[in-house]
């Protein structure tokens, strides 16, 4: 993995998809970046445990010698800069998290033989937009692409509205253009490795279909479009450029079966 990622020209997924709001939160985007969190760093460790366990050494540490100050923290602190510093409370779910990948039976034949966040660059031909990803798992002897996802549930219909609601679809677009320019063929499969952030860290395997993909390639083209537009203009608006009607919810709004007052309840 490259430590210079951010210093490439291009548009990777994370800042593109902040089009889906407004062109003034990609703006914001690109030159604030994201914030990282403990739940962004529990998210890079749990992928380095799962994909490249030999990272784990170079990339983070476990400090166990109480509170972060005095004489001990500064040593553990002083060298080698740059790693991800966790309590041992902090790592348990990682841990747990990528042992169960590892030994579930539907994940264990997707992770052998691939490459760990290989960095690709292309350009997207419609645009003349240079793009980049760094997807978390490529396996070019068989044609695999594979994402992983740290998810509260992975039952089917939650985890399929947490998906539409991240634009993962989208994403994994974006990751398979990046294979086929950059790498020159086609992925075969494309799936998501989906595994629950809590005990008992349940695990799916879930295969991304044409119309998924198909949904995400029109989501990936409309994004790169406007954003060649909203640079050709360097204009770069809010969500809404009128006046809205203030929208409640459905549920605020008794149907007519409900004008006895009961609501839809059995009385």
């Amino acid at each position: 993995m490259s430590d210079s990622y951010n210093d490439i020209e291009g548009v990777n997924w994370s800042t593109l998809k902040a089009l889906r709001d407004s062109p003034l939160h990609y703006r914001y985007t690109l030159e604030h970046g994201r914030e990282d969190t403990p739940q962004l760093a529990l998210g890079r460790v749990t992928h380095a445990l799962i994909f490249e366990p030999e990272t784990f050494a170079r990339d983070y540490a476990v400090y166990e010698d109480g509170d972060r100050r005095g004489k001990a923290w500064e040593a553990f602190t002083a060298e080698p800069e740059g790693r991800t510093i966790f309590k041992p409370s902090e790592i348990d779910d990682a841990v747990a998290m990528a042992e169960a990948v590892r030994r579930h039976p539907l994940a264990e034949p997707y992770l052998d033989g691939g490459r760990f966040e290989q960095v690709l660059t292309w350009k997207d031909q419609p645009t003349g937009i240079d793009c980049k990803c760094k997807a978390d798992w490529i396996v070019p002897r068989r044609r695999l692409l594979v994402d992983l996802k740290t998810t509260q549930s992975i039952d089917g219909r939650r985890f399929g509205a947490s998906a539409a609601r991240f634009g993962y679809h989208g994403q994994l677009a974006h990751y398979e253009a990046g294979v086929k320019s950059a790498l020159g063929w086609a992925p075969e499969e494309i799936a998501i490795i989906a595994v629950e952030s809590h005990a008992p860290y349940d695990v799916g395997v879930f295969v991304v279909g044409d119309d998924t993909l198909h949904a995400g390639r029109e989501e990936v083209r409309e994004l790169l479009d406007r954003l060649a537009f909203q640079r050709k203009l360097n204009d770069w608006p809010g969500r809404y450029s009128e006046k809205q009607a203030l929208q409640l919810p459905a549920w605020m709004f008794a149907d007519e079966d409900d004008q006895d007052g009961t609501f839809g309840l059995k009385v």
